[in-house]
């Protein structure tokens, strides 16, 4: 009826029934879910939180205002939307795990949908289960102040993808442009890695949708029907882009804010030479691919192969269009070091979510393709892989734990060293909250246990908040606003009195020692000394 109201040919057919897809892949539901509760329990169950978050909790609006200048807006709407302006940690690392399961939930059903529900029902738990219990999402998640957001930011992502596929491919009507580029608009301006992340989630459909078509024999697929589908893919995002570019600016504007060098300042073209950059980018690639970090799996390099053997043995079949099924493939495979090529350096781990995303949906698509085939020897090889794809979803989960683990141990010897330094503030005789300003010189060493990552292989989460101090002027602000979430607020000093604080500090002992707080000359002294003493 439809169809003939449109005048549209509906090449992926009805959309399945979002009831009996969600009953039909309970099991589904449950191993993601298992697997959530196994990395991300530590935090719904105990409330604590990393980097960054004390600031939300203790100067909220400057944090905003920062956002702003970040070209992050959506980020703000959203917190407003979803009532989260008021920062609460148990509920955002609560609802950022509903979120989690919300996406998996979406993801599959966009993606069964396009291929046409081809998946062996015990293969579709690998590509959300191994996305959200990477190291590199535990990364991002953990900090917990805009993980909810961010989700909800990607779940955006897949809805705009589901409007454009039932545009372009089905016969949905052209009003769902208007939800698409408004889903995309919010995702790009509540953070920017989600912007290549919707570019290889495009190529993605364009791939499952590339290879239903082909199987199903469908006349469309001729070359320029692929290259008209593309290309409106490509125009929307491109339309999206420019529209948030122009609504930054418009909000920018009305708030007399400017954009922030902070994503230009990580770009290393121009500041360290053509070689050292392009070091930095095959040095990227190496670690990503061998899982020489912490954060990276070495099963990354293992599905690259797995998919470049199986894209040149398909070449033998000599499908219509081959060239550009390939080229999607190989797009899809380099996005996530286009933004190292771009910065010419490697890019902070929680800025990388999109390596598990290719990695976890090559994964299960490989896994699929070996159930799809109908020899004896490859069912036995994809019931072998499901069980491979099991052990590596486990093995990384335990590994993102543990790093979770180590975060709420060094939360809890935070919360204690705050108490133990506004102990000794109140010693002074300064009162409960001192007329004079508090400085904090140096970092401490965190005193770990033996199932607690080591804090030279951690980026930020995880590390305590008493460690990371690029100096006496950003320590400060760090452990002073750390401080003031525990309770225990107090005076920011001006540049002068960090100045002469680095001075005196110099003649004073070591925290713990007695006489490691002290005030001098209007400015209590914090003297915590180099990181390792």
């Amino acid at each position: 009826m439809k169809q003939k109201e449109t005048g549209k040919k509906d090449y992926l057919g009805k959309m399945p029934s979002v009831g009996s897809f969600l009953k039909g892949n309970q099991a589904n539901w449950w191993i993601i879910g298992i697997f959530l509760l196994i990395v991300y329990g530590i935090k719904v169950f105990n409330v604590s939180f990393s980097h960054d978050t004390e600031a939300i909790m203790a100067v909220p609006e400057r944090l905003y205002e920062s956002w702003y200048t970040m070209g992050r807006f959506g980020l703000i709407f959203l917190k407003k939307v979803l009532g989260t302006y008021v920062f609460t940690p148990y509920a955002a690392a609560f609802m950022m795990t509903v979120s989690m399961l919300l996406n998996s939930m979406l993801w599959l059903y966009l993606f069964t949908w396009v291929n046409g529900d081809r998946w062996k029902k015990c293969t579709m738990w690998i590509f959300p289960s191994f996305f959200f219990t990477s190291m590199i999402m535990a990364e991002q998640s953990g900090f917990l102040l805009q993980a909810y957001e961010v989700n909800i930011a990607l779940l955006l992502v897949g809805v705009a993808l589901l409007c454009l596929l039932r545009i372009f491919l089905g016969n949905g009507r052209k009003l769902l442009f208007v939800p698409a580029v408004f889903c995309c608009v919010i995702a790009f301006s509540v953070y920017q890695s989600l912007v290549p992340l919707f570019t290889a989630g495009a190529a993605i459909c364009f791939i499952l949708a590339y290879d239903r078509l082909v199987r199903e024999q469908k006349e469309c697929v001729t070359f320029s029907f692929c290259i008209a589908f593309i290309g409106k893919l490509i125009g929307i995002f491109l339309f999206s882009f420019v529209v948030y570019q122009i609504t930054n600016k418009i909000v920018l504007g009305m708030l007399g804010m400017e954009t922030t060098p902070y994503i230009t300042d990580q770009i290393m073209w121009g500041t360290l030479s053509a070689k050292e950059c392009v070091f930095n980018i095959l040095r990227h690639v190496h670690r990503a691919m061998l899982g020489k970090r912490i954060f990276y799996n070495g099963i990354n390099s293992v599905v690259y192969v797995g998919t470049l053997l199986y894209i040149i043995a398909r070449i033998r079949k000599k499908e219509s269009c081959y060239i550009l099924y390939l080229l999607a493939v190989l797009y899809c495979l380099a996005s996530p070091f286009l933004m190292s090529v771009l910065m010419g350096n490697e890019p902070s781990v929680r800025t990388q979510m999109l390596l598990p995303f290719i990695v976890g949906f090559f994964l299960q698509y490989l896994v699929g393709k070996l159930w799809e085939n109908r020899k004896e020897t490859a069912r036995y090889a994809g019931t072998a892989a499901v069980l491979i794809a099991g052990t590596v979803v486990m093995y990384q989960s335990m590994l993102s734990a543990r790093l979770y683990y180590t975060q709420y141990v060094q939360y809890e010897e935070d919360v204690q060293i705050a108490s133990d330094i506004s102990a000794r503030i109140g010693e002074l005789g300064k009162g409960e909250i001192p007329d004079c300003p508090v400085v904090f010189i140096g970092s401490r060493a965190p005193r770990q246990n033996l199932s607690c990552i080591k804090s030279e292989e951690l980026e930020l989460i995880g590390r305590s908040f008493f460690e990371v101090s690029f100096g006496t002027s950003h320590g400060t602000w760090v452990m002073q606003h750390f401080l003031a979430t525990q309770g225990h607020s107090y005076m920011q000093p001006t540049a002068e009195q960090m100045k002469q604080a680095e001075k005196a500090a110099v003649s004073m002992p070591l925290w713990p020692e007695t006489g490691s707080v002290a005030e001098k000359d209007g400015v209590i002294i914090v003297n915590l000394g180099a990181a390792g003493n």
